[in-house]
């Protein structure tokens, strides 16, 4: 949908996609990083479904940026990706053990 003459845009699922990722990075950043990480990858996994099932293309609003195939795939890698890293990531390791500033702090 666009409004003739305005150059405005309605993005329409992008918005929920995009919060979605927003509140997955603040919870990272303020709380759990893996839950934040699950939100996040969750976002990117629906935004590639929504992309993946919106037929004509321009019901996917703003998530419509390439072909069809290419932003799914980039969807998915990026969801796979963000859910690989923030289950693997080590919260609890012991940083200022290894270091010099560390040590002579103690």
């Amino acid at each position: 949908m666009q409004w003739r003459g305005s150059g405005f845009v309605v993005l329409g699922w992008w918005y929920l996609v995009a919060g979605l990722a927003a509140v997955g990075v603040l919870l990272m950043a303020f709380l759990d990083v893996r839950w934040g990480g699950r939100i996040m990858a969750g976002a990117f996994f629906l935004g590639a479904l929504i992309r993946f099932v919106a037929r004509p293309s321009r019901k996917a609003g703003g998530l419509t940026v390439r072909s069809r195939t290419l932003d799914v795939v980039i969807l998915l890698t990026l969801g796979i990706g963000v859910l690989i890293a923030s289950a693997t990531v080590n919260v609890r390791a012991d940083v200022s053990g290894r270091t010099s500033i560390g040590s002579h702090l103690r």
